[in-house]
């Protein structure tokens, strides 16, 4: 998988992936940003919502659920201090729909958490980060 970014001139970047789309990402107004996209930190709760999501929703409807409405909001607490990462996400899930239960929600949220979402896996893992840079 990769992903280009091309600054913006001033803290705001615009991130291509493989799938051609642009996401435009910028700093708060508060550290200087211009608040054009959203910051980095809501780029990875979006990317562990949206992971959980597509997990949650196939698995329920393998269970034969019907889904008639599925949300769900985010809350990171950061660490006070540099790099100030995640110390903690709370998740919570809104669904509705016919055959529907709490044992098959359940599963479906564990399955993901801990086997197939790589999002979560990504924030539990360390993560071997190389570089190389060249002047242009």
């Amino acid at each position: 998988m990769k992903a280009s970014l091309e600054w913006d001139g001033h803290l705001g970047f615009t991130a291509v992936g493989e799938s051609g789309r642009p996401v435009v990402t910028d700093a708060s107004a508060a550290v200087g940003g211009r608040g054009l996209g959203p910051t980095p930190m809501e780029l990875v709760l979006f990317g562990l919502g949206g992971c959980m999501g597509i997990d949650v929703v196939s698995i329920l409807q393998k269970s034969r659920v019907e889904l008639s409405a599925f949300s769900m909001e985010l809350e990171g607490e950061r660490a006070p201090e540099h790099p100030r990462g995640f110390t903690k996400i709370k998740i919570r899930l809104y669904l509705k729909g016919r055959g529907l239960h709490e044992a098959a929600i359940d599963r479906a949220i564990n399955l993901s958490m801990e086997k197939y979402c790589s999002v979560r896996s990504s924030l539990k893992a360390e993560v071997a980060t190389e570089y190389t840079f060249e002047e242009l």
